[in-house]
């Protein structure tokens, strides 16, 4: 795991691109400390300078340091990430007549792309980002893996391409524009992340998931999809038995693949089903006891927390880990605020943001590599709106006909004040809310926050009510749209990003490219048919979790609704309730206020707004345009 990046001069500049580089790396050191090293080379029609910070995770050897050169000096690889199959395709290259210096993967992925170019992207299966430069062509390869989990940024003006693991550390450069992309806001508070490919900087662009970018100095720079989810889809339900020893199976080839490192190994445990689940695999297949990690918070903020820690402290006991709490308090709250800000690379109005930087901060003090459940719901429909939306397209007609119905009762419904009802409440009103007589509008609109901006241009406009295979075509849409945009751009981002800030490299086993294979080969229809995430609940119960499976889904975020209730943050007071703030440039005042007034008096609860404003507010005020 690193942080990787490039300058290209393409002429001569009265700049210091040296110190540039250095700015850009001074500014991400955190991605890489336990090794640094730039390198300069100087071509017929450019100069490229490289800097790479190293997190040794595989193979601790300085030999595998990079920027990584061939044995000609010809080709230099810049890579982030961790390579699950690099053992296999070592041994492929040996047979080829390869010779290896190190273990790592980084050497791997340099020789496959010296032998095969950018068609070696295909056979990589892993997490990645990389920069991969040919200094006689004078051509640059950069690449991203399929499923987006790591992050690779990019600029481009008359005079330099910048490429770096961060945006931030682009601008640091000093040699890109910092003016803002205003267009981005918009989509921020539709979605709480700017768009695809866009970031919150106008001349900075991020690279998408799957896919390749060639830049060369003859001619322009050229931007391409590649996949290795080559899987054809199903058009019948296979036998649930089979799948169910299927998906068993690849996910604990994925958990033996995710924990091989030569560090310490943890496992962020939240008692929901997921986590849950990766732990009672562990010690199935004889793992040793690993340290896992959860977060806390107090009885008294339940309604607007979670209850996750009972369950995490039960699962930890039950399956046998080395337990650890960050206990959530308004105090730790605003004790790390500010250096969460200083280290968001892109503003994400996602309060999971937040808990995963402080559960990496306690990890960080334990181990090296910490596992996640992020992707489990993308892949096999476990959240709230999915079920939901599967019902609503099952009886799409009686839905047409109780829009109105239901809009009227979800108006009246309290969710501003603790009861055991709020969260039922609360995500019926944003299901009332958001029914269309489209059924992909119906979900864009559940996922859109529309009580800040107009959200209605980002949703279409398709009747195809009459269609064969009205319901699986649909819900197909809804798990691809959360898996190409809501993980991407939320929650991968926040987790790379929150558990990079402490130097942990942060894994994802539910995002193994053979698992995902398989299971986005199945019927949406066939995910969902017995509830959300079923294959995995059933999983959970061979091995005695069903006091896990039985549990309410619950969000992971922080209790911020009852803080706002309280009145007594000094940090939003400083980042909400002013209104010279510089977020109020680019939405009034007024309606903010008006939804705190609200959210305060009990009448609603709008803290997932308030939260996204204050958090842009924040960020906004530590840039510097």
């Amino acid at each position: 795991m690193c942080g990787i990046h490039l300058i290209i001069a393409k002429k001569n500049t009265p700049h210091d691109v040296r110190a540039a580089l250095h700015r850009m790396m001074d500014l991400s050191a955190h991605r890489g400390p336990d090794a640094t090293q730039v390198l300069h080379w100087t071509g017929r029609q450019q100069q490229v300078f490289l800097g790479s910070q190293r997190l040794k995770i595989t193979d601790l050897d300085d030999r595998a340091n990079q920027p990584m050169v061939s044995a000609d000096e010809r080709y230099a690889l810049l890579y982030n990430g961790a390579l699950y199959n690099f053992p296999e395709l070592r041994n492929e290259l040996l047979g080829q007549g390869e010779i290896f210096s190190t273990y790592s993967d980084t050497e791997v992925v340099l020789k496959m792309l010296i032998r095969q170019g950018k068609a070696a992207l295909s056979q990589l299966e892993g997490m990645f980002a990389l920069a991969f430069y040919d200094r006689k062509e004078e051509r640059l390869l950069l690449a991203r893996d399929p499923l987006g989990i790591k992050p690779l940024y990019y600029a481009e003006n008359e005079q330099f391409f910048v490429v770096s693991s961060s945006s931030q550390s682009i601008l640091a450069s000093g040699l890109v524009s910092t003016e803002l992309a205003t267009s981005q806001i918009d989509h921020y508070f539709c979605f709480r992340y700017p768009q695809k490919g866009r970031t919150l900087y106008r001349e900075v662009r991020a690279l998408s998931e799957g896919t390749y970018l060639t830049h060369q100095a003859s001619s322009a720079s050229q931007n391409q999809k590649f996949t290795n989810f080559p899987e054809e889809k199903r058009d019948t339900f296979p036998p649930e038995t089979e799948t169910q020893k299927k998906v068993e199976e690849l996910l604990k080839d994925a958990l033996l693949r995710h924990l091989s490192a030569d560090v310490p190994c943890g496992l962020f445990l939240s008692g929901g089903v997921d986590s849950t689940l990766l732990l009672a695999l562990m010690k199935e297949v004889g793992v040793s006891p690993i340290p896992t990690f959860s977060i806390v918070n107090g009885a008294q903020e339940k309604h607007f927390g979670t209850e996750d820690y009972q369950y995490a402290q039960q699962a930890a006991q039950q399956f046998g880990s080395y337990h650890r709490e960050v206990s959530l308090t308004q105090s730790l709250f605003e004790e790390n605020f500010e250096k969460f800000i200083q280290q968001s690379d892109q503003p994400i109005g996602d309060s999971g943001a937040l808990m995963t930087y402080l559960l990496s901060q306690e990890a960080r003090q334990h181990v090296k590599v910490v596992l996640s459940g992020a992707g489990a719901d993308e892949l096999f429909g476990g959240y709230n709106r999915h079920q939901a939306y599967y019902r609503y397209l099952k009886h799409y007609s009686l839905f047409k006909w109780l829009a109105k119905p239901s809009k009227a009762l979800a108006s009246v419904l309290p969710s501003g004040f603790n009861h055991p009802l709020r969260k039922p409440f609360r995500l019926f009103k944003k299901f009332a809310g958001s029914l269309s007589d489209d059924p992909e509008t119906t979900f864009l609109q559940f996922v859109t926050s529309s009580n800040l901006k107009d959200c209605s241009s980002v949703t279409p406009a398709d009747d195809s009510s009459s269609e064969k295979d009205f319901v699986e075509r649909h819900l197909s849409f809804a798990l691809q749209h959360d898996q190409q945009n809501y993980l991407v751009e939320d929650v991968l981002q926040m987790s790379d990003v929150s558990s990079m800030a402490h130097s942990l490299e942060l894994r994802v086993p539910y995002l193994d490219a053979p698992l995902v294979r398989y299971v986005e080969s199945l019927p949406a229809t066939f995910r969902l048919k017995y509830g959300r995430k079923w294959m995995l609940q059933n999983l959970l119960n061979q091995y005695g979790g069903k006091p896990f499976t039985r549990r309410a889904k619950e969000g992971f975020g922080l209790p911020f609704g009852y803080w706002l209730r309280e009145e007594k943050s000094t940090i939003i007071r400083q980042y909400l309730e002013d209104d010279q703030l510089p977020i109020y440039q680019y939405i009034s005042f007024n309606p903010v206020n008006q939804l705190l007034t609200s959210h305060r008096k009990g009448h609603q609860d709008y803290s997932a707004e308030l939260w996204s404003v204050m958090l842009l507010s924040a960020w906004l005020s530590h840039q510097d345009f």
